[in-house]
Parts: structure tokens; C-alpha cells; sequence
């Protein structure tokens, strides 16, 4: 299901073949380092977390099993991708896991009450929602205080594209990413005007400083630190789409960077990739 679908849907946008592409959205070892890095910054065992996104499943599957979270998932039916909010669901089934876990919903409107979670988690969506912003409002209401909000989201200031898997200049305006994709690489721009390219650092900040508006948020993170260590240490691919040409430019990106000073440089320049948007909701004092 997941080649016929996402695999299909993503050829022609990143030029790798379909099964590549579905293989990456499926492996398990993935989502475990990535519920890794959660599990780090606060242990997910007996928590209660909602994944914004669930797409196919694999994350939560992983959590609940792995990592003994009780957790839950939201993904749009029939729209976008199309295929995740079935294909989550027969997935958790297979495996023993109550399918009624995953809902059909959009993050920008979530179907539980308020302050329902520990931790609130998201991978690679938000720029695909409508309202970004409404997506990070409604994290914040469902989460209890002393709760952790941890987002992964590429930074349109970076160099690097990870939908098309292209190198880019910083996107400071949202027509730029379009007219780059199809003029540079003779590629169909239609995927990349539905992208939110107003997600980058400055933008967070700017988010985080509104949702404190309303509620008692400490920013704990934008991933730098985890940027600055991988970009220091032999570069494990946990993703297979990204080896190719990319690939070769990260090693020497690599070999060059010696002191980390090229790390160093693209933090300077509020460029590295991916941003792991890492707020805590505190607790308000009396």
C-alpha cells in the first residue's frame, strides 16, 4: 500500500524509485531513534502522547510497543496523502494494537479536551498543514502543564530541500521555492507551493513568543545542539533517499569540517536542518 501510494506520489518529486521511498516511511529502526530522542528529553513509559500526523503508523506502533507509551495518533482521511489514516490502522491491528488509537483529524482542530496529554510529538507535518500556527495553538491547549511538545520540521533558511532532495538558497519568500524547483531543475512546482516555507528559526521563535500569550511555554530546544553532533560524527543515513547525490555532499561537507567550524557557520546563519522545535508547557505559578 504504502509503494502504491506514497511511493508513487513521490517519484517524480524527489527522483527515487517508489519503493526506496516507501521503505523510508516504513522502517522501524527510524521511528525507534527518533522516539529515541523523545524518550530523552523526557521518558515516554506510562506517558500519555499524541502523535499530530500519524501518517502510516509506524511511530505510534513503535511507541506503544516499544517504548510502552500510551499513545495516540491523528491523520486526515481522503485527504492529502490519502492512504495513512487506513493504512495506520490495519498496521496497528496487525500487530496486536487497538486501531481505534489513530483518529481521523486535522491538527488544526484535535478532538480532545484540554490538557489530555504528556506529550505532544510530530514528524515531517506541519508543513503541510493549512495553518501551522493553529496546529501549534492546538498542541499547546492538549497538553498538561510540565508537558513536552517536540516537532520535527525542515528550515526553509537551510540549503538543503528534503522533499525534493534538491540543494536550495534560503526561501525568504514563498515563490522562490517554486520558481527554483521548476527553473533550476526542470521539475513540476505544484507540490512545492502547497509547502508552508515560512517555517524557519525566526519563525518558532516568533510562534513561541505568541503562544505565550496564552500560556507559560519554555523553548528548550531548535535542535542546533543535535545538528552541531551530527555534523561532528560519522553520518549514519537513516533515510535511503537521502544517499545519492546528497549523500556525497554531506561527506564532504564532512571531511571539511574540521572543528565543526561549517556546523558552527550554518548555525551562525540560522541554517541548520532540520529544526526539532522542542517547547515545555510549564506550569503557571500561584
Amino acid at each position: 500500500m504504502a509503494v502504491e501510494s506514497i511511493g508513487v506520489f513521490f517519484e517524480p518529486i524527489n527522483k527515487v524509485d517508489r519503493l526506496t521511498t516507501a521503505s523510508d516511511f516504513l522502517n522501524l529502526s527510524r521511528c525507534a531513534a527518533r522516539m529515541q530522542q523523545v524518550d530523552r528529553l523526557t521518558p515516554l513509559r506510562g506517558k500519555k502522547m499524541l502523535e499530530i500526523g500519524s501518517g502510516y503508523g509506524t511511530n505510534l506502533a513503535t511507541c506503544l510497543a516499544d517504548f510502552g507509551a500510551d499513545a495516540y495518533g491523528v491523520e486526515p482521511s481522503g485527504v492529502g496523502f490519502g492512504l495513512g489514516y487506513a493504512a495506520s490502522r490495519k498496521l496497528l491491528a496487525a500487530n496486536g494494537l487497538d486501531p481505534e488509537r489513530v483518529l481521523s483529524s486535522l491538527g488544526e482542530s484535535l478532538p480532545f479536551p484540554d490538557e489530555s496529554f504528556d506529550i505532544v510529538y510530530s514528524a515531517n507535518v506541519l508543513e503541510h498543514t493549512q495553518v501551522p500556527e493553529q496546529v501549534l495553538r492546538e498542541a499547546m491547549r492538549v497538553l498538561r502543564p510540565g508537558g513536552l511538545l517536540y516537532v520535527e520540521i525542515p528550515n526553509f533558511l537551510s540549503y538543503f530541500e528534503g522533499h525534493y532532495l534538491v540543494v536550495q538558497p534560503p526561501i525568504l519568500w514563498k515563490s522562490l521555492l517554486p520558481w527554483w524547483i521548476k527553473t533550476i531543475f526542470r521539475r513540476d512546482p505544484s507540490f512545492a507551493l502547497t509547502l508552508r516555507t515560512q517555517i524557519n528559526p525566526v519563525w518558532c521563535r516568533r510562534q513561541v513568543k505568541e503562544l505565550g500569550r496564552t500560556y507559560c511555554v519554555e523553548q528548550v530546544s531548535l535542535g542546533k545542539d543535535i545538528f552541531l553532533k551530527r555534523l561532528s560524527e560519522p553520518f549514519h543515513f537513516e533515510a535511503q533517499v537521502v544517499k545519492g547525490n546528497i549523500g556525497r555532499l554531506i561527506a564532504l561537507l564532512q571531511t571539511l569540517n574540521v572543528g565543526n567550524w561549517a556546523g558552527h557557520l550554518l548555525v551562525a546563519l540560522q541554517a541548520h536542518y532540520p529544526i526539532y522545535l522542542t517547547l515545555r508547557k510549564c506550569r503557571q505559578s500561584t
